[in-house]
């Protein structure tokens, strides 16, 4: 938080002010590349134009809106601004005239210090000299320590909250989002998608270890279930959603890797992606963010224990490397090491270092590096329930997975981006990203049951060389600003590629088996004797998915607006025999979006949207008629119908969205005496979801909502799944979060939360039911000074009754688990 020092009294009294710190509305995108056409003699201007998008109301909350969208820091006179209105704001313009259409005939007006803005009444004129009523006499910056102080002259203190959006203060509530796909950062509640957004506090507040627990309490998510490697599973809206975005680049495949301690935010989008990402993603995306160099001087310190033995300590260090705020730095570390409650050892060693470059407000660059190596052992063994047996009641809190069981993963990851406004008209932005990881699964055993209560175990061996997994994900838009016809345009014409190839060695897997055998002997099973030879790296497979797109955001009036787009997608699947390339498929369509926004008021957005998904089609095999026929991709189509609705002074956000997904199937036709291989049938998920997030009184804050869904599958070649309920697919969530601060007690905070997931299945016959569950967490922190450094002290209790349940078809969920920690800033 910065101190700002505003109004001197007569007798030469300096009296202290807080000032509003809006967010910086630059969000990091553009290529690297892109930086080598920009001069550095290039120098920020006011006349720089951006589009805004500001209601009509009081004056206080038109600035309030304005500082956030422009990202300039405006200090406000609470008596000035008493009692004022202003017309608002609705499309492009540079900020000395947005200034001045919000303060018209209000008898204000703006005047540029070095750190922002501050309000005074109108200038008059003496001597045909300017002179401003207030008598001001000097605006002038000096560095003090970590704040800033502005000594302005015969004006009165004021006071206004510097509240990091998106912070437990603010009540975790972020009013902007990054960027979905190609239409780059905006405001939550303007944005025609159900998402959800989880913040840094949030995600610490918690002690989430994994994403697990984010899955598990965000309302349109469901848990997935424990993986032996790369990034958790999640459910969204009855589909798997497994392919991570990071940082709005998406990935072409599933396996990455997630840090928790080095993210920003974790933003969820519901529902097909098609157009913002290109293909897959059927039911929503998940979007990384993670951290950025702060203009503040930041220095944290962090040690705790996420259960069992499981400690660890954290470095997060951020500030400004040079007094201009040119060069900025970020640096997150973590060492982790110690078993869990169920024996699950996890050794990690983590590093993030992140450079930004700012020479002036109308460009931004970033580079960032990070490297993880981690090792597991003792891992969860997945259980997989065979036909006509019934899935087993296990206890949660004990391991069944003998300790030998291991993957060793290294990761390195190397983003870059930038973002240039050109001129008053044009906006590059772009980004890229390469990640090279090496996974080593050593021994990994896999459990199938057995009519009479006994399990069948294969011990899968795999080689030390492990397997070697390539992402690469890029893109670069150009935003234009203009106005036709007084309709306001923000048209965004792009490229975007994203590619995964996955090697592996020509020796693989063998298994030994143990027929037969009760839990506890696969506990204490033996180490698989048999030996693989050191042999060579092949390639095995290579996804790739381009992506020509372009955008229009229109802004009518201050009511309605409209976002259309069209993304020309490629889906390319490369397979390869031995090292050898074979054919690959390659087809392109053309997928769109369309919304329609209508604000009735400021605090209320309503919407409907349509968006379309592409998800690979095949080439057939020679076991069918139509053997060699490259099919097209699968268009799967998303109607969704929301509202958005701020409440409590903008201090509680609503949201509903009414969504109807049409997912396209494909399957043999099963006609004798040679099936056809066809494109047919759909599998239907529609339904209700409610979250809300924010302030219901001063001290009480809540998180959550809950999830309805109707789920079928229309037709298949089997007649005997038709109307039945995909596997691992939850039809109803219903879950809250909650805290509250202690009034008696400064700085010590309450928490708990109530997480529902209803029944699903286990197979597509649907004979195999895996039960609802409910969870319970409580948790309490205290924030205090030690020294005069700010300390928080946290406690956290997981699965509070020790629920034993299945978190997806396969995977037990998480025991009863107690987390602690204390974090220092200095």
């Amino acid at each position: 938080m910065d101190n700002f020092i505003l109004g001197q009294t007569s007798s030469g009294t300096v009296q202290k002010a807080t000032i509003l710190k809006p967010l910086v509305m630059s969000i990091h995108l553009a290529l690297c590349a892109g930086a080598l056409l920009y001069s550095a003699s290039v120098q920020a201007d006011s006349a720089t134009a951006m589009h805004y998008q500001v209601a009509r109301g009081t004056l206080g909350q038109a600035l309030s809106e304005f500082s956030l969208q422009s990202g300039i820091q405006i200090s406000i006179e609470a008596d000035l601004v008493s009692g004022l209105q202003s017309q608002g704001l609705a499309g492009v313009y540079p900020i000395d005239e947005g200034f001045r259409k919000l303060l018209q005939d209000t008898g204000l007006q703006a005047v540029q210090t070095k750190n922002g803005y501050i309000l005074v009444k109108q200038q008059i004129k003496q001597n045909n000299q300017p002179k401003y009523i207030g008598e001001l006499k000097q605006i002038d910056v000096q560095a003090q320590g970590n704040s800033r102080d502005v000594v302005v002259g015969q004006l009165p203190a004021i006071t206004v909250d510097a509240i990091e959006s998106g912070s437990a203060k603010d009540s975790y509530l972020v009013k902007k989002i990054t960027g979905v796909g190609p239409w780059g950062e905006r405001s939550l509640q303007d944005t025609p998608y159900s998402i959800t957004v989880i913040p840094k506090e949030l995600i610490e507040n918690v002690q989430a270890n994994d994403m697990a627990k984010i899955f598990k309490m965000n309302p349109i998510t469901q848990d997935g279930g424990d993986q032996w490697s790369g990034n958790y599973y999640t459910v969204i809206r009855g589909f798997s959603s497994n392919n991570a975005v990071i940082n709005g680049l998406a990935l072409a495949d599933w396996y990455s890797f997630t840090t928790m301690e080095d993210l920003e935010k974790v933003e969820t989008i519901s529902g097909a992606t098609g157009f913002l990402y290109g293909g897959g993603r059927v039911g929503g995306a998940v979007n990384y963010v993670t951290k950025k160099p702060t203009l503040d001087n930041q220095r944290i310190i962090k040690v705790g224990n996420y259960g069992g033995d499981q400690y660890y300590v954290h470095l997060d260090l951020s500030g400004q490397i040079d007094k201009e705020n040119i060069f900025g730095y970020r640096m997150n570390a973590l060492y982790q090491d110690g078993d869990s409650v169920v024996d699950v050892g996890k050794k990690q060693k983590f590093i993030s270092v992140t450079l930004d470059y700012k020479p002036t407000d109308n460009f931004y660059m970033d580079l960032n590096y990070a490297h993880r190596d981690m090792t597991r052992n003792g891992q969860k063994i997945p259980i997989n329930v065979t036909t006509n047996t019934v899935r087993p009641k296990i206890d949660t809190s004990k391991s069944y997975s003998p300790d030998w069981t291991s993957t060793d993963e290294k990761n390195d990851r190397l983003m870059s981006s930038l973002k240039w406004n050109i001129n008053d008209t044009f906006t590059l932005r772009g980004a890229l990203l390469y990640e090279k990881s090496n996974r080593a699964i050593g021994v990994g055993p896999l459990a199938y049951t057995r009519a009479d209560g006994l399990y069948d175990v294969y011990l899968y061996k795999y080689p030390d060389q492990g397997q070697e997994i390539k992402n690469l994900s890029g893109g670069v838009y150009l935003d234009s600003r203009f106005e036709a016809f007084g309709i306001q345009h923000l048209l965004t014409t792009g490229y975007s590629e994203n590619y995964n190839k996955y090697f592996r060695t020509r020796n693989w897997a063998i298994y030994e088996t143990l027929p037969a055998v009760t839990l506890k002997q696969i506990k204490d099973a033996f180490y698989p004797t048999g030996t693989i030879a050191n042999s060579a790296m092949l390639p095995m497979y290579k996804t790739q998915y381009k992506n020509i797109l372009i955008g229009d955001d229109i802004t009518f009036n201050d009511q309605w607006s409209a976002l259309v787009g069209f993304n020309y997608a490629t889906i390319v699947q490369t397979t390869y025999s031995s090292g050898v390339k074979q054919p690959a498929y390659d087809k392109s369509k053309l997928t769109p979006t369309l919304s329609f926004m209508y604000k009735p008021f400021k605090a209320l957005t309503t919407y409907v949207t349509y968006m379309e998904s592409l998800e690979q089609g095949t080439i057939v095999d020679d076991t069918y008629s139509n053997s060699g026929e490259i099919l097209d991709p699968l268009v799967s189509k998303q109607y969704e119908a929301g509202i958005k609705y701020s409440l409590l002074n903008e201090k509680l956000l609503l949201t509903s969205a009414l969504f109807r997904i049409e997912k396209a199937n494909q399957y043999s036709d099963n006609v004798m005496p040679m099936p056809k291989y066809v494109q047919d049938g759909k599998e239907i998920h529609q339904g209700l979801e409610l979250t809300f997030t924010g302030k219901v009184t001063e001290n009480l804050t809540i998180m959550g909502g809950g999830t309805w869904m109707d789920l079928s599958i229309e037709k298949t070649n089997d007649a005997e799944l038709e109307g039945k309920k995909p596997t691992n697919a939850a039809s109803k969530m219903a879950k809250i979060y909650a805290e509250y601060n202690i009034p008696l007690i400064d700085g010590l905070t309450v928490t708990g939360g109530v997480y529902y997931t209803g029944e699903k299945y286990g197979n597509s016959a649907n004979t195999d039911k895996i039960p609802a569950y409910t969870l319970l967490d409580i948790g309490a922190r205290l924030i205090t000074k030690i020294a005069q450094y700010p300390t928080t002290f946290n406690l956290t209790l997981s699965n509070l009754t020790g629920k034993d349940y299945w978190a997806s078809s396969t995977y037990l969920g998480d025991p009863r688990t107690i987390a602690f920690s204390v974090k220092t800033q200095f």
